[in-house]
Order: structure tokens, then C-alpha cells, then sequence
């Protein structure tokens, strides 16, 4: 099995979805853990909980930290990692890969940071973990990931050089509004930046070559909820 952590104070839920489904084309087992503030993903259940038992939805399974039982036994486990309770450190110390999932809103970026001064400060043994950054709906402005690294330098972290960047795009924002209102997870509209950014993340983090990611992206174009 391999398992990672997204982490940060940004909306990823779309992020993460995407790139559960893509897997899931591969034909193996995937299960997304909601650990976030509020426990966002309930919102995707017919009926909302105030918590999510194991649920299969669009091919891959999903429930929340308190409910996830057995990880080992899937192929690929991401977890939504933003709750301040940060459940076991465990979590952290079995991950293969931790992302730093953020926009370029300030609010979102030092907010991040504080909570990774929190969560050192309860588990000093983390320090020097290593991350790779993720910047979502980036925009054309002076505005660089290396501006915005700086406001996290100052952290004990390991920063991976390999930073990914989706710019943003409307058609994105609402193909993400329709899927949620629709209960489903189409991806043939979404941007090709959008796309390429789900693939190398996956070609990165799984291992997969990037001719097999591609073919478990148009099996998920293909396949409806």
C-alpha cells in the first residue's frame, strides 16, 4: 500500500478527488480520508452526517478519521489532513509522501503555517518532514511560488524543489460546482494545465508511467458515476 498526506488550509477536495478516480482507473483499491475542519466530503453523501462511514463513490471508497478502519487493505490511501485535532502521529510516521496543498490567498498561506507550528510543537519529532508544495488556482500576477515559500522558510521543513502549479480557470470552479450538486466526478471539461498537474502527481507519487496515468485518466473521463 502506499499512503499520503495532503495537508494545508486550502480547499482540495477537488484535487484529491480527481486523483482518486484517476487510480482508480488503474483498476486498484483507493480510499480518500476526510480529516478535515468540518468534515467536508459528508457534503458529497445523499444524506449529511456528521459522519461518514465507508462509502464507495465514483470507484474509490471514502470515509472520515474516525470511521477508517484497515487502511492496508487498499492499494492507495490519501488522507485530507487540516483538522487541528491532527489525529495520531502514527498517520504521520507510515505516509510515503506529504503535499502542501495551497492557493495564493494570504490568509490560506499564513494560516498554513501556524498550523505547522502547532503541529511541531505537539510532535517535535516530525521536524525536518519533508513536503512538496502544490500551488492550486495560481494567477498571472507578481505573485511566484517562491514569494510564497518565503512566508514558510522560517518552518522545520524539508521543502521538496519539485513544486506542481495549477493556474486557476473558471471552467474548473464550475465543473467542480456542478459535480458537487450532481453527486458525480466528470473530469472531461476541466482544464489540460488541470489535467497535467493530476498526472504528474500521480506519476510522481504512485510510481506509474505517465502512458498508464493517461489511460487511467480517459477510463475516468469515460466512466460516470
Amino acid at each position: 500500500m502506499k499512503s499520503w498526506i495532503f495537508t494545508g488550509k486550502s480547499d482540495k477536495r477537488d484535487l484529491l478527488l480527481y486523483i482518486c478516480k484517476v487510480l482508480s482507473g488503474t483498476g486498484k483499491r483507493v480510499l480518500l480520508v476526510d480529516m478535515t475542519d468540518g468534515r467536508k466530503y459528508r457534503y458529497l453523501a445523499s444524506s449529511v452526517k456528521n459522519c461518514i462511514p465507508l462509502t464507495e463513490y465514483n470507484g474509490f471508497d471514502i470515509c472520515d478519521g474516525i470511521t477508517a478502519t484497515e487502511p492496508e487493505l487498499y492499494d492507495y490511501c490519501l488522507y485530507d489532513l487540516e483538522t487541528m485535532h491532527f489525529g495520531s502521529i502514527e498517520i504521520w510516521k507510515r505516509v510515503d509522501a506529504v503535499m502542501w496543498v495551497t492557493s495564493y490567498d494570504r490568509y490560506e498561506v499564513e494560516n498554513s503555517a501556524e498550523w505547522f507550528s502547532h503541529l511541531f510543537l505537539r510532535w517535535p519529532q516530525l521536524k525536518s518532514l519533508r513536503i512538496q508544495p502544490v500551488f492550486i488556482r495560481t494567477v498571472d500576477s507578481f505573485l511566484t511560488p517562491d514569494y510564497i515559500m518565503g512566508y514558510v522558510e522560517h518552518l522545520p521543513i524539508e521543502w521538496s524543489k519539485e513544486m506542481v502549479c495549477i493556474p486557476w480557470c473558471e471552467t474548473n470552479e464550475i465543473v467542480q460546482m456542478e459535480n458537487e450538486h450532481a453527486q458525480t466526478l466528470r473530469m472531461g471539461r476541466i482544464s489540460r494545465a488541470y489535467k497535467k498537474a493530476i498526472l504528474s502527481l500521480i506519476v510522481n507519487l504512485a510510481g506509474l508511467s505517465m502512458p498508464s496515468s493517461k489511460k487511467a485518466l480517459r477510463s475516468a473521463d469515460r466512466r460516470r458515476a
